[in-house]
């Protein structure tokens, strides 16, 4: 099945982890306003999209609340636990892969947050690519 997949440095992402990185963003936009724009431009344009240094460190923020708020809706930390009881729910894998699902967006947060992290460490960009 494909998705997208989060590259950074020697930041090493779960296997297609940046699938709801779509639905991630939107939820964040808010806090993100001077950097949103250009995420969209990439995601009509290519079927990647690049982050700079300086755009990996506004995300930084957003990103750890985000996941704060995704845990404390869910009740724990578990992404994978939340996919399953999502698809046991009903929830269209599908679907839920490209950022309906809470666990696939927690499990995008996550990561893309580690990637954040290693660009600064690192001075590399954030690559989400989908294929």
């Amino acid at each position: 099945m494909a998705g997208g997949n989060i590259h950074c440095g020697s930041f090493k992402a779960g296997d297609k982890s940046g699938s709801a990185f779509e639905g991630v963003i939107k939820d964040i936009r808010n806090k993100i306003e001077e950097i949103a724009e250009d995420i969209d431009q990439q995601l009509d344009e290519n079927e990647y999209v690049l982050l700079s240094k300086d755009q990996a460190e506004t995300l930084l923020v957003p990103l750890e609340e985000y996941i704060n708020s995704l845990v404390a809706e869910i009740g724990h930390e578990s992404w994978n636990l939340e996919i399953e009881n999502e698809e046991k729910a009903g929830m269209d894998p599908v679907e839920g892969k490209w950022g309906l699902s809470r666990g696939w967006r927690l499990y995008c947060a996550e990561d893309l947050l580690g990637a954040c992290q290693t660009s600064l460490s690192e001075n590399e960009p954030v690559c989400i690519a989908f294929s």
